[in-house]
């Protein structure tokens, strides 16, 4: 439903495949797999040589000059902006990319502390401030939460990691050009989809947070957002894009990870990847993490004669 009618799409990709068929491929896990010594997962695929990036030095600079092309004339348009992101596996990665583009926006940036604190009866102690102190707090990460440390400039793009007010289109993974940087508010522009342009005020909230290292939950107060000229394959699963760059500093680990990174672009000639594998795996393999039996009441179902 995503690739258009661009002519590429008609052009075989890889092994008589167009580029549609070569997607559902990877998404099926129905391509050619192969696995490497010291590997015994047998999910290693071929990539299109037409989709790889080269790469000699900066990994990161390699696929943000290709995604993020002329940068410095257009990272004011949100029309640029909408078009295009780099998707990679996990926040880590994820952070090191955005860091890099951000220091590339000309203005200067704010920044944004969280105030974290521990819920009282969630943990059996009368010294938890001792054993937890507020700088530890600081330290900590989670996925879907934002970091303590934001630090934000005017016309970067964000993604919202939280339900604010769908009645207006801010939904968890809704994506904002910043206008205004405010003390207590962040002033923006919505990016693609029905309230496309739309202007939206963010403020900071509360977000409880509980994780099974911790034996405690955790409040952090922060503006819900992250930068996201890059994000991870699993936030991206809704964007639609005209340029995707997937880069793969380590192979993906979970299923279906790779076909959602493949299949965000809408032409074949949108889509980049880098991959940097050791030197025991060639740079135009990766692993594609596809559990068949998922599939199999699925398949089942679809070619029974009542469908039940």
């Amino acid at each position: 439903m995503r690739i258009n009618t661009n002519p590429n799409n008609l052009l075989r990709v890889y092994d008589g495949k167009f580029f549609e068929d070569w997607v559902l491929a990877v998404g099926d896990g129905a391509i050619k797999c192969t696995t490497f010594n010291s590997s015994t997962a047998i999910d290693w695929i071929q990539l299109p040589d037409k989709f790889l990036i080269p790469h000699t030095g900066n990994r990161i600079k390699a696929i943000t000059d290709v995604v993020y092309e002329d940068f410095d004339n257009n990272f004011q348009d949100i029309n640029y902006i909408n078009t295009r992101a780099i998707v990679t596996p996990t926040n880590r990665v994820v952070s090191k990319i955005n860091d890099y583009m951000l220091a590339k926006v000309k203005g200067e940036a704010k920044t944004y502390y969280s105030s974290d604190s521990i819920e009282n009866d969630t943990i059996n102690s009368s010294r938890w401030e001792e054993e937890y102190p507020t700088e530890f707090l600081n330290s900590l990460s989670f996925n879907g939460v934002p970091e303590h440390e934001l630090q934000l400039k005017v016309s970067t793009p964000v993604i919202l990691l939280r339900n604010l007010n769908p009645s207006i289109g801010l939904c968890n993974g809704t994506r904002i050009m910043i206008t205004h940087l405010g003390e207590h508010v962040i002033g923006g522009n919505i990016i693609g989809g029905s309230y496309d342009r739309t202007p939206v005020a963010i403020p900071r909230i509360v977000l409880n947070i509980t994780e099974h290292r911790w034996p405690f939950n955790l409040k952090r107060r922060q503006f819900p957002v992250r930068v996201c000229y890059a994000m991870t394959i699993n936030k991206s699963q809704g964007q639609s894009l005209d340029i995707v760059g997937v880069y793969l500093p380590k192979p993906v680990f979970s299923h279906g990870q790779l076909y959602v990174a493949v299949s965000r672009v809408r032409s074949a000639d949108g889509l980049h990847i880098l991959i940097d594998n050791d030197g025991e795996v060639p740079q135009s393999y990766t692993r594609n993490i596809v559990y068949h039996e998922t599939f199999a009441d699925v398949h089942t179902a679809s070619t029974s004669p009542t469908g039940k």
